[in-house]
């Protein structure tokens, strides 16, 4: 809490003055994102009306800030080409500061360091980009975070789309865009689709591992297994969803501070989970119920158009792969945004609204192939170990 207050108001301060002096002459679809901002500032508003407890304002002035304020912002950070290059920079040198707090024990659970991890997504896209001793860094870097407690899921989800759309630039065709294209919109639509069948009671995707045999991966250094599976969302889903229908608040959520009843809590001999939610749960494990949660259907709806015009962008109007590969990466994070990546305040968020701030940026999409590795390169020259800077 402390920490998170004493970095959150000067980041955030700073970040408002950076957009309040910036001209985004060269961003396109402002009014998509400008709508995104608002209406989550307007959420953030109904949480100081509703706040009542202390939990309430402890909950309000610090997760509810960073999700609904400070994130949306740093979308204009990634619109503007002046800051992606040093981000990318000091993504570089808070990679290795994070691997070493992983190494040494720092905890490794969704919301740990090993999720803080995955900031480095964007680092993996730019794989063919680099030179060989920083490919290979990135190599050992993947490895590392899938390896490190492969109990997460998501993280082997992410590794399978990542190394696809590294091989797909050896690959890149007008064949292979047009596959590219076809699975974007599958990734922004099939997820909308499996909603709409599990809140109607006729097809619960989650529970379809319940048909086959487990498939169990066990963390023998961490004595954890894992079935790859097993069913863990059905129930904050049925959670968020009775509450917002009970409450007549589907349309527009909960609010800022909004909590909802959980079955975790009718478990009697948990008095962690008791205790933990005992006024209610402030939110979930998956952004997009998140997003339901506080701004009801129409939050999760901004968030789809938001992803939607994004990674159309990337996809459509850019002349270079690593945009496109960007533009699929988006989308897909869509799909993982149904059984993960919340919007809480850590690095990993952070650059997941820089990297939709980058499709948004017509200069990086502008760039051809040749351009855009000279500009990132042009970043990471105090990371090349050898002597060799050519482009």
């Amino acid at each position: 809490m402390i920490p998170t207050l004493l970095t959150l108001y000067p980041s955030l301060f700073l970040l408002i003055i950076l957009i309040l002096t910036e001209r985004f002459v060269l961003m396109d679809e402002k009014k998509t994102v400008l709508i995104f901002v608002l209406y989550w500032l307007f959420t953030f508003s109904r949480g100081i009306y509703d706040a009542k407890t202390f939990q309430d304002w402890t909950v309000l002035l610090s997760h509810s800030a960073s999700g609904f304020v400070f994130l949306p912002l740093t979308i204009y950070l990634g619109a503007l080409k002046k800051f992606v290059g040093p981000f990318i920079q000091n993504l570089f040198i808070a990679i290795p500061v994070i691997f070493i707090l992983t190494h040494a024990g720092v905890d490794s659970s969704p919301y740990g360091f090993v999720k803080t991890l995955s900031s480095s997504f964007l680092i993996f896209l730019m794989f063919p980009l680099l030179d060989k001793k920083l490919k290979l860094f990135v190599i050992l870097l993947l490895f590392f975070i899938v390896s490190y407690d492969i109990t997460i899921r998501s993280s082997i989800l992410y590794a399978i789309v990542i190394i696809l759309c590294i091989l797909t630039y050896y690959f890149r065709s007008n064949e292979m865009l047009i596959l590219f294209k076809i699975m974007r919109k599958a990734f922004l639509f099939i997820p909308l689709l499996l909603a709409l069948l599990g809140a109607a009671g006729t097809f619960n995707v989650f529970q379809i591992g319940g048909n086959y045999k487990a498939i169990e991966i066990t963390d023998e250094e961490n004595n954890q297994k894992q079935d790859l599976l097993v069913d863990s969302r059905t129930g904050i889903y049925n959670d968020v969803h009775t509450s917002l229908f009970e409450q007549n608040r589907v349309l527009f959520g909960l609010g800022g501070v909004g909590k909802t009843d959980t079955f975790l809590t009718k478990n009697e001999n948990n008095q962690i989970y008791r205790k933990l939610y005992e006024e209610g749960r402030r939110g979930t494990e998956a952004r997009i119920l998140s997003y339901y949660q506080w701004g009801g259907v129409l939050g999760g709806l901004l968030y789809l158009l938001l992803i939607l015009k994004a990674s159309y962008l990337a996809m459509y109007r850019s002349r270079n792969w690593f945009m496109t590969t960007l533009g699929l990466f988006v989308s897909f994070s869509f799909v993982m945004s149904f059984i993960a990546d919340p919007p809480v305040y850590n690095l990993s968020s952070f650059t997941s609204f820089l990297m939709v701030g980058m499709c948004f940026n017509r200069e990086l999409r502008s760039m051809n192939e040749k351009e855009i590795k000279a500009y990132l390169r042009s970043h990471l020259k105090g990371f090349t170990l050898t002597k060799n800077n050519r482009i």
